[in-house]
């Protein structure tokens, strides 16, 4: 089977609520995939409840966004009667397609006239797989993140159905993110999204004829992760995967800030354009590298087999070298919603989407702080203040200040 390469390459972002909805539009996202307060794989995180769905769909259609939504939890037999409670809630909404991992999930959309996604979380490795789905009415696949560059190569030979990867994000020490860790240690369950994380906890060793004698696993001078993964991040491997046969880029990250979401979004949007309108990506590694290194993230790898296998490896810190400040809400007005504390005088980064290959990022100083028409040296987080500064910004604008 020939070759396809769509000339446009989907970018998939994350939104964890309906302001990162918002500032994942704005920065570039073609889709945008989050779940309702049942049955996605993110049980913890603040998810839109049915009138923030509705809320959340128009917004992102009315600029051209799609709407993936998540239904990917794997059902225990309890489950199934709720999960039909739920379809009925959210059946007449228009999504743009909606994401399953259980085939009972699917077959309880049978009757829903939406495309369905099948999610990484069904470790889809090869082409008879993908073959398997496509035949049992899944439109998308979410390749397992194992998934090698020369296996999609191959897959692609077989196949004409529209493949995703994951680009950037949190990876899963456990296959595929199929991990019973979290259940066996504290009862919460991984695969119906809510995984407490032991992979990222401190471990020590205890000697088998010592009980209670606990030694330190030394790995880095800031704690032990022995099963902890690196983050993954492809901005360098983008037109490789794109002539390897994928269809859509996905951002992992519906936890994370709306500064990541902004950042990240509009990193991959600028690489998969420049590909696609025949740049030079050689030009812009360096600014893409930079920009993602100043979004909270653990060291970074683009080789999943082989991540550990590196001499240096010293640990996986946790790595911030920047904080996301506050974005304007009304330029006429001046209006910033704070999420760190803005100080009169601060020097502070400002972030824009990459429109036309026009990079606007600037540098402002603060140079005079209202609340409620009043001066002060501070504006407080999750608060709304007029900042005065000393140069103009556009709606949407993105602050940040560098730490040292």
């Amino acid at each position: 089977m020939a070759l396809r390469i769509d000339k446009k390459i989907e970018l998939v972002a994350p939104a964890g609520n309906l302001e990162k909805l918002q500032a994942a539009v704005h920065y570039g996202a073609d889709a945008v995939y989050f779940g309702g307060q049942q049955f996605n794989l993110r049980a913890t995180t603040k998810n839109f409840n049915i009138e923030e769905i509705h809320k959340a769909v128009e917004y992102a259609h009315n600029h051209n966004v799609k709407v993936i939504f998540l239904l990917n939890a794997f059902l225990h037999e309890s489950d199934i009667q709720p999960a039909k409670d739920y379809i009925q809630q959210i059946k007449h909404i228009p999504f743009d397609a909606i994401m399953i991992s259980d085939p009972g999930m699917a077959l309880l959309l049978e009757k829903v006239d939406v495309p369905l996604h099948l999610s990484t979380q069904m470790s889809t490795l090869n082409h008879l797989a993908v073959k398997f789905w496509s035949n049992n009415g899944i439109s998308r696949i979410v390749l397992a993140r194992e998934t090698t560059l020369q296996e999609i190569k191959k897959i692609r030979e077989h196949t004409n159905i529209e493949l995703e990867i994951f680009c950037h994000g949190a990876l899963c020490i456990s296959y595929s993110g199929r991990c019973l860790l979290s259940r066996y240690l504290t009862g919460r369950d991984a695969n119906q999204g809510n995984c407490s994380h032991p992979c990222r906890w401190k471990y020590s060793l205890i000697e088998e004829k010592r009980p209670g004698n606990h030694l330190d696993i030394v790995e880095y001078a800031h704690g032990t992760e022995i099963l902890s993964s690196k983050d993954l991040c492809l901005i360098n491997k983008i037109p490789d995967y794109i002539n390897a046969g994928v269809n859509a880029f996905k951002i992992e990250g519906r936890m994370k800030s709306l500064y990541y979401t902004a950042n990240v979004t509009r990193i991959y949007r600028h690489a998969i354009d420049t590909f696609l309108n025949g740049g030079d990506s050689n030009l812009y590694n360096d600014f893409w590298k930079k920009e993602l290194d100043l979004v909270s993230h653990r060291p970074y790898t683009d080789d999943l087999f082989n991540e550990f296998a590196e001499q240096s490896f010293n640990g996986v810190p946790y790595i911030k070298k920047a904080l996301f400040m506050g974005y304007c809400v009304d330029t006429e007005n001046k209006l910033i919603k704070v999420f760190n504390p803005i100080y009169r005088g601060d020097t502070l980064d400002v972030i824009y989407p990459i429109v036309n290959n026009q990079i606007y990022d600037s540098t402002v100083t603060v140079t005079n702080i209202l609340v409620e028409g009043t001066d002060v040296e501070m504006a407080q987080p999750n608060s709304t203040a007029t900042i005065i500064l000393d140069k103009p910004i556009q709606k949407w604008a993105i602050l940040r200040k560098k730490l040292e």
